[in-house]
């Protein structure tokens, strides 16, 4: 299994799901984590089956710069590309 540099294994304890795929997380859990009722937790499923539970918090630190450079290195060139995508929108001219 390829873990993230982060990763480190502090607890593993096995659920049991319901009838309608419901799971309790255990009080152990919930109290390690700051977890009370209503709060949203984000499940991702790695390629290799691996799965990450997290609040949406830490879900954006964790993804938090993944697209850096995608559309542009600075402001200038970030500008030039928005620019043309919506010159393609526009589609040929009549």
């Amino acid at each position: 299994m390829i873990r993230p540099r982060w990763f480190r294994m502090t607890m593993a304890i096995a659920v049991k799901l319901g009838k309608k795929g419901q799971m309790v997380l255990p009080k152990k859990i919930r109290d390690a984590l700051g977890l009370k009722e209503g709060d949203v937790l984000i499940i991702t499923l790695g390629e290799q089956g691996q799965t990450l539970l997290i609040t949406p918090q830490q879900y954006a630190a964790l993804t938090r710069g993944m697209l850096k450079g995608t559309w542009g290195r600075n402001k200038q060139e970030i500008e030039r590309y928005i620019s043309r995508e919506r010159e393609s929108w526009k589609g040929p001219s009549a």
